[in-house]
């Protein structure tokens, strides 16, 4: 019977794969071995996680599916980081969060993730070294920039080490049916995110803002006739059934997070790099700063200014363009920044996220 032959083939190459994957784990545990003898080196490697996908999926060439390639190997990668040396990431709880949710797609399952509230004691467990690395939300695609975290940047020895773009998927958990339903919970974003599907199917529910989804479903599964608005990871871990998919207003709602640490990574050919920079009191001055990057070819991509915190009125630019500052364009681009600048200060170079 053919399904029996094309089962029978299935099982054989998984078996190649578990057979390879065995290897590979052997492989990493020799190099955490020579790690630990030279001493310092990072388990989490940005710059070589974001090559190894990238190539792959050149190699892969449609066949496979991308999103679920760069899925299973980001799992891979955290498994075999596992055996050479635990790592605890820290986001921004309860479990559930989206700030869970990814890190864990980062991150991979593998990797000990830790809730902290607020997001901004986030940089606090990394700069006492109670965890290797933070998760952040720095901008939602509705809302735009998240500002606490970015002025948190002012006040960091922290680098951005990577960025994920999760996208923000509002589902409406429950114990009871949609006609059940006499009270809502969940936090004020998604609460105005989703504004026009519970105008259109619970007008009538009472809706309770909370300190976090997570809450809101910890909530929902405690009483019989409530609701929530939050995750499918949520769902999971409260164990409250999702009786409405993707219910929010903007079916292409993203956040992007940034990956905090101690390290700057190595270029990886995929790279961005974020800057704040102060220009002098004179006109034409953001005018010059801006045709340094343009004379340098380099692409501009995020600009945004904010309060210095060092004297009234005074304001200080954040930036964001493509490249590495180990590249020469950059590195001749920040010098005459520099030169023209009352202050120049690099958050970090890092591989960019995927969309």
């Amino acid at each position: 019977m053919e399904l029996t032959k094309y089962r029978d083939q299935i099982n054989e190459i998984d078996d190649q794969i578990l057979r390879l994957l065995q290897k590979r784990a052997k492989i990493s545990k020799q190099v955490g071995a020579a790690k630990a003898e030279t001493g310092g080196a990072q388990v989490y490697v940005p710059n070589r996680q974001k090559m190894i996908i990238e190539r792959l999926k050149a190699q892969n060439q449609g066949e496979f599916p991308e999103t679920a390639l760069e899925a299973i190997w980001t799992e891979i990668l955290s498994a075999s980081r596992s055996l050479q040396e635990s790592e605890r990431v820290a986001f921004l709880g309860p479990v559930g969060s989206f700030g869970h949710v990814a890190a864990l797609s980062h991150f991979g399952a593998s990797t000990e993730l830790v809730p902290v509230r607020p997001q901004a004691d986030i940089f606090t467990e990394v700069e006492t070294g109670r965890a290797d690395y933070g998760v952040v939300a720095i901008e939602n695609s509705v809302q735009g920039t998240v500002r606490d975290v970015l002025e948190r940047f002012q006040r960091t020895p922290l680098w951005i080490c990577a960025e994920t773009f999760q996208p923000i998927k509002q589902h409406l958990l429950s114990k009871a049916s949609l006609t059940e339903i006499r009270c809502v919970y969940s936090h004020p974003q998604p609460f105005a995110q989703c504004k026009t599907w519970l105008s259109r199917y619970l007008s009538n529910a009472e809706q309770v803002e909370v300190v976090s989804t997570s809450e809101a479903a910890r909530r929902a599964a405690q009483e019989p006739a409530a609701a929530a608005i939050a995750s499918e990871l949520a769902s999971e871990i409260y164990q409250v059934p999702i009786v409405a998919n993707s219910i929010m207003d903007e079916p292409d709602n993203t956040t992007r997070f940034f990956v905090i640490g101690k390290c700057m990574p190595d270029p990886s050919g995929y790279d961005r790099t974020s800057l704040f920079f102060a220009i002098p009191d004179k006109i034409g001055a953001l005018h010059q700063a801006l045709g340094i990057l343009d004379q340098a070819q380099l692409n501009l991509s995020y600009l945004e200014s904010l309060p210095s915190r060092t004297k009234p009125w005074e304001y200080i630019f954040f930036a964001e363009m493509e490249g590495h500052i180990a590249d020469e364009r950059v590195i001749v681009a920040l010098a005459q920044l520099k030169e023209l600048c009352r202050e120049v200060n690099v958050l970090g170079s890092y591989p960019r996220g995927t969309l």
